[in-house]
């Protein structure tokens, strides 16, 4: 609005005066067409500070229409109409109501109306839950979330407590008072979390290596063993980005003295949990551990539990007593008060700083501070610390703020990442997360971290029995590859081994193809953070996000949107007798392809299909462009030079790739890039246009080497790069193309190109070597249906020659497309894709005139069939 450039609204998080309509005791602010801040002060007051929910009121003022008379005030943005009857006092449902007029539900409210469709927010911990069930039996006690099938939700902010210019937490007023925000919405629930966002502040970035692979165990790990460990890892060639260390990483002397002399805290608590002093009998010398971890590329976070102070024992007591001027003759020790500024300042400077300029990265807030603050009653602890931590950690320089926690309430989607606790370990736990991931982001909640795998066994179960099924924690790793964060972690028991190389086949390759996967799609998750911080639309988010009148988006909790244009259900049941487990899928109307493109799926209906333990059921939206990194990679602390755009068979489709320095809060300022991508298909022709990248930030790349694939695409007669005809080539290089048979899939490798200079990729094709939908699905399922024959038929020999020609489909195409001229190269592929479909609709036929079990031959059908 241009009345509002150049000027300051006022103190605080004041919204500008044009938006701002006072009768007396009564202030209503239009925030946005859908928000209406409503408030009522007994004394006529009211607060313009920041508040634990609300940081910024001073934004662009909308249109809207006022309505008064003598006896109402009426308040009309378009979407809302608010009437209000003048005089009347405190808000109740006899003086005030707003017509909601949001798309797909229309309605009015009255304050103290009740939802009856609230969607669901989250809860600060998963601890003892076996999915949504505690061991008493009880339910887990969701919070309510920002959006409602009702088309209307209501924040009351009366409560919170003010943060002042310091960031410091600030008294609330005193008084009689009513602090509200009105959202109403209709079904556009998209638009509703975008407009918390813009006055709770927008869910920040984390740092590039958050997506990586974490690695904790609750386990008194010692330097030379967790070196050891890394070893493995560098052996194995699995990536790592995080090592977490539990709480054994400190001395608890408390903890080792005979029963009657534990070592006691100020409120007379054993302290066994709280500790800033490396254990020097595991660390001999941490400075030189965390030296050889930073070496590693490998970042460190350090379990903290605060609530027992900082107790004598502790090499930095004399320093925080100093600080605080505190008595240290009686040895007694400094009581924690996380709302005492001089105290977390003592904290910080003395203990912790310290400790970070040695090597510790970032903090894992764990449990067992106080539940609300002595010095503010009614002030979370939980929330509190992380916002301590948090600004913390971003005042002190470039660096971006990361902690470690559960989740402390609304506000608290400022503050990642969550630590969600210690979930039975169980398939019913499997199952739940999805669901309880993808509801956290109705309170923008974005960047849940499980313990992936489960933490600990139920509690009836005695611990000789006590083991990880190796099926489930396959299944969990799949699921931790669409999660914000990758994280295993588990209680400290020493049948709990989750390291990838602990499994054998077929459950280890599992595990290790799922940290692969995850590193690979590391750019488009990265995108997607970006997406969430501009949009407040989470990375991983409920289907009726985008479906939100269709029942089926709401009815299949446990299959979610991952990104834009990535739809997961992971499988959460172990597989039957058969080897597959079968999990039905809804999918919303429209085209869908399955994740390498080798299936189309008609929407609007539900997907009966079943899945080994190698396939998760992962559905791209037509057109899409998914941006990759190329495998082997080692961990996230620098981009690869090479990124691998798969484009998906669709008439249109586009992506903008997003490029920062992964580390700094520069992205706030505008220090980032983004490359626009557009892709066309028609019967003749492919175009991908990458477009001259835009924006600066530190460590922006000159040059980029780009590898385009397009997937199910068929054959080209041609390939050009800015109108230039690229070579073929049989094997993977630089400036060529090549067609590859086992993914049927053009893979043009542009090599280095300027990144500030636009790419045109054109692959052209003849109609007559159209190439039949659903070629790469049968031709992977005739390979498996005969894989399986061969495990349990002994006399192979009694198979028709086309059985054993139609298993290798990918080999035989392979040597049709490479042997020969190139101008007869499309019409031998085209001859090849022919013979193959013979052989693949006589399979059947085959297998049955063989004296093989009739069992083994309606298995095979049934492989085939799939």
């Amino acid at each position: 609005m241009e009345a509002t450039k150049g000027r300051s609204p006022g103190p605080g998080a004041a919204a500008w005066p044009e938006a701002t309509i006072q009768r007396g005791p009564v202030r209503f602010t239009v925030l946005t067409p859908r928000l209406i801040r409503l408030e009522w002060s007994a004394d006529g007051q009211f607060r313009d500070i920041r508040t634990q929910v609300v940081v910024h009121r001073a934004l662009d003022v909308p249109p809207f229409h006022i309505d008064e008379d003598e006896a109402t005030l009426q308040v009309d943005t378009g979407l809302l109409r608010l009437r209000y009857t003048k005089g009347s006092g405190r808000f109740s449902a006899e003086n005030l109501q707003i017509l909601v007029r949001g798309p797909g539900r229309e309605a009015t409210w009255h304050p103290g109306d009740t939802q009856a469709q609230n969607l669901g927010g989250t809860f600060r911990t998963l601890d003892r839950y076996d999915g949504d069930t505690w061991q008493d039996g009880s339910k887990l006690p969701l919070e309510e979330g920002l959006i409602a099938r009702d088309g209307w939700h209501v924040v009351d902010d009366t409560a919170s407590f003010g943060i002042d210019d310091e960031g410091w937490v600030a008294e609330r007023p005193e008084g009689e008072r009513q602090d509200w925000y009105f959202m109403g919405y209709g079904h556009d629930f998209r638009a509703a979390l975008a407009d918390f966002a813009a006055i709770a502040g927008p869910q920040p970035i984390p740092p590039r290596f958050v997506f990586g692979y974490w690695w904790s165990r609750y386990w008194n790990y010692s330097d030379e063993e967790l070196r050891t460990l890394g070893a493995r890892f560098e052996k194995e060639r699995i990536p790592l980005d995080v090592l977490v260390l539990d709480m054994d990483w400190h001395t608890t002397p408390g903890l080792s003295l005979r029963p009657g002399h534990e070592e006691k805290d100020v409120f007379g608590e054993q302290s066994g949990w709280t500790g800033y002093t490396f254990n020097r009998s595991l660390f001999p010398d941490p400075k030189a551990f965390m030296r050889w971890a930073h070496g590693e590329h490998l970042r460190i976070t350090l379990n903290l539990h605060p609530a027992s102070g900082v107790m004598p024992h502790e090499e930095k007591y004399e320093a925080m007593a100093s600080a605080l001027s505190w008595d240290t003759s009686t040895q007694a020790p400094i009581p924690f008060e996380g709302a005492s500024q001089p105290y977390m300042r003592a904290l910080f400077d003395t203990v912790l700083h310290p400790l970070e300029q040695e090597g510790v990265d970032f903090w894992w807030l764990d449990w067992q501070q106080w539940k609300e603050s002595k010095a503010f009653p009614g002030l979370s602890n939980t929330w509190w610390l992380n916002h301590v931590f948090f600004t913390e950690m971003q005042r002190g320089g470039e660096q971006r703020g990361l902690i470690y926690h559960r989740w402390g309430g609304l506000g608290n989607h400022r503050y990642p990442i969550g630590f969600s606790g210690d979930s039975v370990i169980s398939w019913t736990s499997l199952a739940y997360q999805p669901h309880f991931t993808a509801m956290a982001s109705n309170v923008l909640y974005g960047y849940w971290s499980h313990d992936i795998g489960g933490h600990t066994f139920h509690k009836h179960i005695p611990r000789p029995e006590r083991h990880l099924d190796p099926e489930l924690y396959a299944r969990w790793m799949q699921l931790g590859v669409f999660s914000p964060v990758l994280r295993t972690h588990s209680a400290k028991e020493a049948s709990l081994h989750k390291e990838p190389w602990h499994f054998g086949p077929p459950y280890g390759d599992a595990v290790f193809a799922a940290i692969r996967l995850r590193y690979q799609l590391a750019p488009y998750i990265y995108g997607a953070a970006r997406d969430a911080y501009d949009s407040g639309m989470s990375l991983v988010r409920p289907m009726y996000y985008h479906w939100p009148e269709h029942e089926e988006a709401y009815a299949h909790p446990a299959q979610y949107m991952f990104g834009n244009d990535v739809l997961v259900a992971p499988v959460t049941a172990p597989v039957g007798a058969d080897g597959t487990a079968p999990f039905p899928v809804w999918l919303p109307p429209g085209l869908w392809y399955s994740r390498d493109g080798a299936e189309a799926f008609e929407g609007g209906g539900m997907l009966e299909r079943s899945y080994t333990l190698e396939e998760i059921p992962i559905f791209v939206r037509p057109g899409s462009v998914v941006p990759l990194y190329p495998e082997g990679m080692r961990n996230l602390a620098s981009v690869p030079s090479t990124l691998i755009l798969q484009v998906f068979p669709g008439e249109d489709g586009s992506t903008a790739l997003y490029d920062d320095d992964g580390a700094t809060q520069g992205y706030q300022d505008g220090e980032f890039a983004r490359t626009c991508v557009r892709s066309r298909r028609g019967d003749r022709a492919h175009r991908v246009h990458i477009d001259a990248m835009e924006g600066q930030y530190k460590g922006r790349p000159t040059t980029r080497r780009y590898v385009v694939e397009l997937l199910d695409a068929g054959i080209p007669e041609s390939v050009e790069v800015n109108g230039e005809a690229l070579p073929y080539s049989a094997e993977p290089q630089p400036r060529t193309w090549l067609f590859d048979t086992a993914s049927l899939s053009i893979r043009i490798d542009l090599g280095p190109r300027l990144v500030d200079r636009a790419q045109d990729i054109v692959a052209r094709f003849a109609p007559e070597h159209a190439m039949p939908r659903g070629l790469l699905h049968r031709m992977r399922r005739a390979g498996e249906a005969v894989f399986y024959l061969k495990q349990v038929w002994g006399d192979i020999s009694a198979l028709p020659d086309d059985v054993d020609l139609a298993s290798q489909a990918a080999r035989v195409l392979a040597y049709a497309v490479e042997q020969g001229d190139d101008e007869g190269r499309a019409q031998r592929f085209t001859d090849a894709v022919a013979e193959f479909e013979a052989r693949f609709k006589g399979l059947p036929a085959s297998v049955n005139a063989t004296p093989i079990d009739d069992a083994f031959k309606q298995t095979f059908a049934d492989l085939l069939g799939r």
